[in-house]
């Protein structure tokens, strides 16, 4: 993980760095745009909205909300007959998070690739706020007993925008992050604890430049 972070931010740099001497002279458009997109991952799915603040022709601070549901891997359901209800096994709390990105995001061979399709890096860090409510309430009775915790790390990803105007775009891409549980224990099955809410995740977007 640590090597992926670092070899994203050497991309960054020497992009940066090129780009500065070989268009030093030429005038930047500063311009910010925003983003709403959908997300899914082995922990769950879930919805983000993404500000970003234009650095330089090519590269943006990116400030990225999100709210997910997080599951256990091993969570298995099973329909229980006699209920007429949907049940999973051994399953205490439900799971949801909601996390804040900031990072940097940097188009790479920007001006080396023709057409709409511009490939990119980013690489941040993902404060996240965890809520448990107990499974065996009600859905909306159920945050009235909501505990919370909490969790940091990096994240570093990669994926490719594609421009269908000067107004609208869409966006692809993958990333990782490593957020170890830093507050209460998280737990979505009995005795089992959750120490990452990260992982692999996919995403996609909806840009209005």
């Amino acid at each position: 993980m640590k090597i992926l972070i670092h070899s994203i931010i050497l991309v960054i740099v020497l992009n940066i760095s090129v780009y500065s001497q070989t268009n030093g002279t030429t005038a930047v458009k500063k311009t910010n745009s925003w983003a709403i997109g959908f997300q899914y991952s082995d922990n769950g799915y879930g919805f983000s909205g993404t500000y970003y603040q234009k650095l330089s022709r090519i590269t943006d601070m990116m400030y990225k909300l999100s709210f997910t549901g997080i599951s256990d891997p091993s969570e298995v359901q099973y329909y229980d007959y006699y209920t007429g209800e949907t049940v999973v096994k051994d399953k205490i709390n439900r799971i949801y998070a909601m996390t804040l990105n900031v990072g940097i995001k940097h188009n790479i061979f920007f001006d080396d690739i023709d057409g709409n399709f511009k490939p990119f890096v980013k690489v941040g860090v993902a404060p996240t706020l965890i809520m448990m409510t107990p499974y065996d309430r009600g859905f909306f009775n159920a945050f009235g007993y909501a505990q919370t915790s909490y969790a940091i790390g990096p994240y570093a990803g990669i994926g490719i925008e594609y421009y269908e105007s000067k107004s609208i775009g869409l966006s692809i891409g993958v990333e990782y992050s490593y957020l170890p549980v830093i507050g209460r224990d998280v737990s979505s099955i009995l005795n089992k604890n959750i120490t990452d809410v990260g992982g692999l995740q996919f995403s996609f977007n909806f840009m209005f430049l």
